[in-house]
Formats: structure tokens, sequence, C-alpha cells
């Protein structure tokens, strides 16, 4: 896999190749949260599946403040600002426990003081909504696709424009279709979409 042409793509606002990328550092993210939060200490202070997100919002964080021109690959830099992160989350967690039991706990020396906003230069907040819309993106686009095999190409035209606002008259105009024919169709993938999976 050429991690620097799926930077590129991703920059591009490519969300196929975001998925992509995450499930490429999906073994080196599971490693640093085994590291961290199993091997380490007693209780998992976070779990998995939260570390995940924590991870996939910070990879898209380092795809646009990566430079070429630093002497870490996007790999290592990855790597370490995960790790600053985990580091991050385990302080804050022990730092509540403590809080909350009232019992004073030595933090492991490997823990760096004072890592919040420190991701090697990366500013951002806890906040998981631009992972919450890039997932939601990747979601969406797989749903369409899914859409488009059960029912064609021209279904798709009309949830697109239906999403965007438009009107059942102005779709009909459009797509050269009767009124009754374009809510025929939205409907049915309508009753179809609430029913998938279940």
């Amino acid at each position: 896999m050429n991690i620097y042409e799926s930077i590129y793509l991703i920059q591009m606002n490519d969300f196929y190749e975001m998925n992509n990328l995450i499930q490429y550092y999906r073994p080196m993210v599971t490693e640093i949260w085994a590291d961290i939060f199993v091997r380490k200490t007693n209780t998992i202070l976070c779990d998995r599946d939260e570390f995940y997100r924590h991870a996939d919002l910070l990879l898209y964080h380092c795809i646009f403040e990566y430079r070429m021109d630093r002497v870490l690959t996007f790999t290592s830099f990855y790597r370490k600002c995960t790790k600053n992160k985990a580091y991050d989350i385990l302080r804050q967690a022990l730092r509540k426990q403590c809080y909350l039991n009232q019992v004073n706990i030595s933090l492991d020396q490997k823990i760096k003081e004072d890592t919040n906003m420190y991701y090697n230069g990366i500013q951002m907040t806890d906040s998981l909504e631009i992972h919450d819309i890039v997932i939601d993106k990747l979601m969406w686009e797989h749903i369409k696709n899914r859409i488009s095999k059960v029912f064609g190409k021209d279904y798709i035209q009309i949830i697109n424009l239906r999403t965007e606002g438009y009107t059942y008259q102005y779709i009909a105009k459009e797509l050269g279709l009767s009124y009754s024919k374009v809510n025929f169709m939205f409907e049915k993938v309508k009753k179809w979409y609430t029913t998938i999976d279940s």
C-alpha cells in the first residue's frame, strides 16, 4: 500500500481511502492500546473500541499536519502521536480514578505530563466530531453503493437530489420523470432502508 498516495487522496476528500488507511494502521493501533492499557495497568481504563475512535480521529489530523520535509516517516509520526494520545488518556483516567477513590495513585514514569494538546504540534480537541463525520460519510457511501446495486443508478440520482433539499417536482423535471414516479422510487428506497440488516 502506498501510504503517501493514500494521504494525497484523503486530502482530496476520498473517504474510501480514509477507511483503507484506518484498516492499514489498525494492527499498530491495537498493539499500542494493548501495550499501554492492558500490559501496564491492572484494569483496562480505555476499552479498545474507544481507543480506536481516538486513534482514527488522530489519524485524520495527522494526515493534514504531516509534512514531507520532516525526518520522521508518516508511520513513525502517527505512531508517536498515537502513543502520546494513549498516555494522555491513561493519565486522565488515572487522575479521575484517583479523585473518585480519594486515593493517591503513582503514575507510570513513562507517562508524559502535560501531553494534552501535545501530539507533535497537532492542535486538536477531545471531540470525536470529525471521526463521526468521516465514518458517517463512509457509511453513506456504502449504503448508496448498495442502493445502486439493488435498484440502479436512477435511484441514486433521486436520493442525491432529495438529500440536497430539492422537491419531487424539481427532481421529476430534472430527470424527465413524472412526479408520481419520483415519489414512488424515493418511498421504495426509504422502505428498503428501514428494513436492511434487520
